[in-house]
C-alpha cells in the first residue's frame, strides 16, 4: 500500500473510532483500561446485545469515580469527543439495581452537545448540571448518559459510570414519579432525523436548550409514551407545549421556548 493511502487509512479508521462523544468525567466503567473516550464513543449495537452500558454493568465496577451528594446540590458531567451530528438529546439517569432499570435525572432537549454545528462543536463548554433527589437511597449507583443526534444515523449512545450517592432521605418514596430512561433505536421505538428528540417522559427536570426542530420530535413506532401524552402533542405548538408541561410539574429553563412564548 503507498504511503499516502495508507496514512489515510489510518486516519479514516482513526475519525470512525473517535468520531463521537463520550463522557470524560466521570470516567465511565474500565474507561482507562479499554482505551478512554476513543473507545467509549461508538453507539450501542443495533440488536441491542450491549445494552445497557455496553455490557461492561455485568464486568467488576472497581472503585466508584464520582461521589455526588444527594438533595438538590448540582452535580455534573463532562463530555468529550469530535463529530457531534448537529446536537441532539440527552438524558442523565440512575439505576440502583445494577443496570436493570435506570430512572431519569435530567433531561436535556435540544443543543447536547452545545454548539453543535454539523459534525463540529463552537464551544468546549461540555458540563451539563443535573440534581439527585434527596430522597434518592445512599450508597453506590449506576449512572448513565444517553444521547440521540439530530442527523446521522439513527443509533443510541449510552456510557455508565459507577458513583456513590452521598447523604440523601433514604428510600422513602423512591423513585416514586420518576419515569424510566427512554430506549430507542435498539428496539422497535424509532427517532427522527433532522430533529431534537423530545422524549415522551422526560422527568420532573428539564432543560430545553439551543433551537430544536419539533417538526420531527416525537418518537415513532412501539414506545413506551405515558398514557396522558397523545402523540400529536409531540409535534406543533409551543405555548400548548409548554402549558402542557407545566401541569405535569415539568421544571422548564427560561427562554426555552424562544421569543413569543
Amino acid at each position: 500500500m503507498f504511503p499516502f493511502a495508507l496514512a489515510l487509512t489510518t486516519f479514516t479508521l482513526l475519525s470512525c473510532t473517535s468520531a463521537h462523544l463520550a463522557i470524560n468525567d466521570p470516567a465511565p466503567l474500565h474507561y482507562n483500561e479499554l482505551g478512554g473516550a476513543d473507545f467509549y464513543s461508538p453507539p450501542l449495537k443495533d440488536d441491542g446485545s450491549d445494552y445497557p452500558c455496553k455490557g461492561y454493568h455485568l464486568t467488576d465496577w472497581g472503585a466508584p469515580v464520582a461521589q455526588w451528594p444527594a438533595g438538590g446540590a448540582e452535580n455534573r458531567i463532562d463530555l468529550l469527543g469530535v463529530a457531534a451530528h448537529n446536537g441532539g438529546s440527552c438524558q442523565a439517569s440512575i439505576s440502583y439495581d445494577a443496570g436493570r432499570t435506570f430512572k431519569v435525572l435530567k433531561s436535556f432537549i435540544g443543543d447536547c452537545p452545545r454548539g453543535a454545528v454539523e459534525n463540529t462543536l463552537y464551544t468546549t463548554e461540555q458540563t451539563f448540571d443535573f440534581p439527585i433527589p434527596a430522597n434518592a437511597p445512599r450508597g453506590s449507583a449506576l449512572f448513565a448518559w444517553t444521547w440521540f443526534t439530530v442527523t446521522g444515523f439513527r443509533q443510541m449512545y449510552m456510557n455508565c459510570a459507577h458513583v456513590e450517592i452521598a447523604g440523601g432521605g433514604g428510600e422513602a418514596g423512591w423513585p416514586a414519579g420518576m419515569p424510566d430512561m427512554f430506549i430507542g433505536e435498539i428496539n422497535q421505538c424509532k427517532t427522527q432525523e433532522f430533529g431534537s428528540l423530545y422524549f415522551p417522559d422526560p422527568g420532573s427536570v428539564v432543560q430545553f436548550s439551543g433551537k430544536p426542530n419539533w417538526v420531527n420530535a416525537g418518537p415513532i413506532g412501539v414506545c413506551n409514551i405515558p398514557p396522558d401524552v397523545p402523540p400529536n402533542a409531540l409535534m406543533p405548538g409551543r405555548k400548548a407545549k409548554m402549558v402542557r408541561m407545566l401541569k405535569r410539574g415539568v421544571e422548564v429553563v427560561k427562554g426555552a421556548f424562544g421569543r413569543g412564548v
